[in-house]
């Protein structure tokens, strides 16, 4: 067994990169596969916080600095998850050598089917060498022209190293009427939009509980998609006939959505 890794990575802050590699970690999880997700934003690490880890015993940047061993430093996450988180800690910033992460991920491969790099946002020395690490990378990006124009960014320079793209994640849709279309980004790109990603409430509700939108609401819509494209990349078939449909209701009720079967 060796593991397939990915960089889960976007040339724009605030789109939602950490949450998706959380997210994509836990379903391939939750399918019983063996994944470990490395936090790789030494600068601003936010997965320990994010999923409740108590890191007082060691983390990625107490390994990097060599005063914690690898094994101490792994925490189980949720699904059964392994994780590698960072601290918060500036000392902990400043003795950290990003330098050896690849040597981490190498002594660990052959350990996991999948290991998911959450990278820094946009472009500098510790994303493009997440970038190198990469089999595949995955890019996450919202609708808009800011976004795009990272996401170029993005994958002039990974194409430049050579490393091939799974696809986009465009996350956090329906925000506004004048969100860019499926087709000027696949266009602009050049490359195939893997999933669309509604805004949904549930998402920042599951991390007041710190645990992914998978397991707090997995019949959520930003649930359903998460779990679609981690049972593609684990190559697992799902019915492509099941789909959520919006079921129309008296205003007073409000929407809900459920689990249906598409006729067309």
């Amino acid at each position: 067994m060796t593991a397939k890794i990915f960089t889960i990575i976007s040339g724009k802050g605030g789109v939602g990169t950490t949450t998706v590699s959380i997210s994509l970690s836990s379903a391939l999880a939750g399918f019983a596969k063996k994944t470990l997700i490395i936090d790789t934003d030494v600068g601003m690490p936010a997965i320990g916080l994010m999923l409740g880890l108590d890191t007082s015993k060691a983390t990625l940047h107490d390994v990097l600095s060599g005063s914690a061993e690898l094994k101490d430093a792994i925490y189980d996450g949720p699904n059964n998850l392994h994780v590698l988180p960072g601290s918060i800690s500036l000392h902990s910033f400043v003795n950290a050598n990003t330098q050896i992460i690849g040597d981490i991920v190498e002594s660990v491969k052959d350990k996991y089917d999948f290991i998911i790099l959450d990278s820094p946002t946009g472009i500098n020395i510790n994303s493009i060498h997440a970038i190198s690490l990469a089999d595949e990378i995955i890019q996450v990006m919202t609708p808009d022209i800011v976004s795009l124009a990272g996401a170029m960014k993005i994958k002039a320079i990974s194409e430049n190293m050579e490393k091939p793209f799974r696809g986009v994640l465009l996350n956090r849709t329906g925000v506004t009427q004048n969100e860019l279309s499926r087709e000027r980004i696949e266009g602009t790109l050049g490359l195939r939009i893997l999933e669309t990603i509604a805004e949904d409430n549930n998402v920042r509700n599951s991390l007041a509980f710190k645990a992914p939108v998978v397991i707090k609401y997995p019949g959520s819509l930003a649930a359903v998609s998460f779990n679609r494209q981690a049972a593609e990349i684990a190559g697992i078939k799902v019915p492509v006939a099941d789909t959520f449909k919006e079921l129309k209701e008296p205003k007073k009720k409000g929407k809900r959505f459920s689990l249906s079967k598409n006729k067309n």
